[in-house]
């Protein structure tokens, strides 16, 4: 082989490499990110302010799926059995750790089977009903429900609500009849008419309508008093023997993704998490905490999964 000869091929193999390398470089398309819920809801806002910031680090477009329904576990399901090629991500919620102990049907038998990526805060819990009912307290709600000679009707979208229904109930020694419902949008209008008659939702999700005057907030399952709604008490100082709930949204990937694709997506979360656009949409939503490493998104997930655990042995919870 003369020298042009050997010119030309090292000059087409230095080529062809530099394109392979190009073609898989991560990422070279576009990125779903699964959230449970649906559209409209506080987790779907928090899904996508955070995909926008990342699609911009990214280079590529993060894709919000909305796949509500089986108790988060739809949505959950679809990324557990994805390809670990990074392109699959779950926008999962603190409740998600509790599922596997409240549900035979859960498609996982532990968060932790899930690839942590990175945690931003979540949504604080409130206990509300609709303001027709007369009970301005949750002491007040109690004699109501108890005077009742029928369950309370308690709407329900996912398990962390449920856990908060039931440190309530089990302080108390209420009993709820249990409708679920695939996220807060399709909740709402059933409470705010009466059709039910309590449910745990997300403040970001009732403080409208109790400014409105249509829901009475009784109480939040926070350490402390919300800043923004300081006349509101914690479920604690009403006398709910309960550690407040962990409240957390996780960004997790299917199980054995590689640590680069890991590292990759996290520094894109984080850069995220820095620009004014997120900060001012976290505080709209009234979502609070600071995003987390992926280290600390593990240690996160197993928190909240021995919190619920704790609850289900407690109690014997079920929403099966």
């Amino acid at each position: 082989m003369n020298g042009f000869s050997r010119g030309v091929v090292v000059g087409a193999l230095t080529l062809w490499m530099a394109t392979s390398g190009a073609q898989t470089a991560y990422p070279s398309k576009a990125i779903r990110l699964i959230v449970p819920t649906p559209a409209g809801g506080p987790s779907d806002a928090a899904a996508r302010v955070l995909a926008k910031g990342m699609s911009a680090s990214l280079g590529q477009e993060v894709l919000v799926e909305n796949r509500p329904g089986g108790n988060t576990g739809i949505a959950a399901g679809a990324v557990l059995n994805a390809a670990p090629d990074g392109y699959t991500l779950f926008f999962g919620l603190a409740s998600n750790a509790g599922l596997p102990h409240l549900s035979k049907a859960s498609p996982y038998k532990s968060i932790a089977e899930f690839t942590p990526v990175a945690a931003i805060g979540g949504n604080t819990q409130c206990l509300v009903v609709p303001a027709s009912l007369p009970a301005k307290s949750l002491a007040e709600f109690v004699t109501y429900a108890k005077a009742n000679p029928k369950p309370l009707m308690r709407g329900a979208n996912n398990v962390s609500e449920d856990m908060v229904a039931g440190q309530v109930s089990s302080t108390f020694g209420l009993t709820f009849e249990r409708v679920p419902y695939k996220g807060a949008p399709q909740l709402l209008p059933d409470l705010l008419e009466g059709r039910i008659q309590v449910a745990v939702l997300p403040v970001s999700a009732s403080v409208p309508h109790v400014k409105a005057g249509r829901l009475t907030m009784l109480g939040c399952s926070m350490a402390e008093r919300i800043a923004s709604l300081p006349t509101v008490p914690t479920l604690a100082e009403s006398g709910v023997s309960a550690a407040p709930l962990i409240t957390a949204h996780f960004v997790l990937g299917p199980p054995r993704m590689p640590a680069d694709i890991v590292d990759r997506l996290a520094l894109a979360a984080q850069q995220a998490a820095q620009s004014a656009e997120f900060r001012q949409e976290m505080e709209r939503l009234l979502i609070v905490g600071s995003l987390r490493s992926p280290a600390q998104t593990r240690d996160l997930m197993l928190q909240a999964e021995a919190q619920y655990a704790q609850f289900v042995r407690e109690t014997g919870a079920s929403i099966d």
